[in-house]
């Protein structure tokens, strides 16, 4: 199953709930699936039972673990803590229904509606080709790409791109606008790339490199993300009256 193609919300607080035998915080949640923030790594690929028992409506389902990364940004304590992305194996009505009520409640936030799609920075090297050169592929998204390359291209050029996950699935071609590139000659440059009307195809190929531990999502973008989200519903509750 693809990775995230339907609207994904953002807990206000987060919900306690256990991964296997991990005590977790729901950070977020769809119909496919959730992030969670823990105290240990989740293997990449392994099954888990999740459960989530609220005062809203209980979460019992198996999930696969997509992703699990050290949160390398955190400053809570000593105590390192890890991120994971899991998804369900199937879409559980008990999952709609806590997220209607969670909405109700205002203790849920579209995402979609305060930002842009998760970036996967690659962990392994992977060459890719812009036009005619060749470039080192960053990270990647739904809608995008950074590369590294050697050569400045300006701001604006409509390009072919292309980049292969495996010899299974063969290159990924996709018409790439340059949206932005910055460096020197001498140090080399670095690109960002907006790509339309391929998420299907970004989202499989990124699907395929989590499962493989080969990209891991962009923490540092992700907790802006977080932080901006949390600033604007605090912004929009209204004042406390004595």
């Amino acid at each position: 199953m693809p990775l995230r193609s339907i609207p994904r919300y953002f807990l206000i607080p987060p919900l306690f709930a256990t991964a296997g035998r991990e005590s977790v915080r729901v950070v977020d949640i769809s119909l496919r699936g959730a992030r969670l923030e823990l105290n240990a790594p989740l293997p990449v690929g392994s099954r888990q039972r999740v459960v989530i028992a609220t005062t809203n409506g209980t979460v019992d389902e198996e999930v696969t673990v997509l992703w699990s990364q050290i949160d390398d940004i955190s400053v809570d304590g000593d105590v390192d803590r890890y991120v994971a992305g899991v998804e369900f194996e199937s879409r559980p009505g008990t999952v709609g229904e806590l997220i209607e009520k969670l909405l109700v409640n205002r203790e849920a936030v579209p995402i979609e509606d305060s930002r842009t799609a998760d970036r996967f920075r690659l962990s392994v090297p992977m060459t890719g080709v812009i036009g005619m050169m060749q470039a080192r592929v960053v990270d990647l998204s739904i809608r995008g790409a950074r590369i590294a390359l050697r050569q400045f291209t300006p701001v604006g050029t409509i390009t072919p791109f292309a980049f292969q996950v495996d010899a299974a699935g063969g290159p990924l071609e996709v018409m790439a606008t340059v949206a932005w590139c910055i460096g020197t000659a001498k140090e080399g440059y670095e690109a960002g790339l907006k790509i339309d009307a391929e998420e299907e195809r970004m989202r499989a190929a990124i699907h395929r490199l989590c499962m493989r531990d080969e990209a891991q999502i962009d923490l540092h973008s992700l907790r802006r993300k977080f932080d901006a989200l949390r600033e604007a519903t605090l912004a929009a509750e209204p004042a406390a009256t004595f």
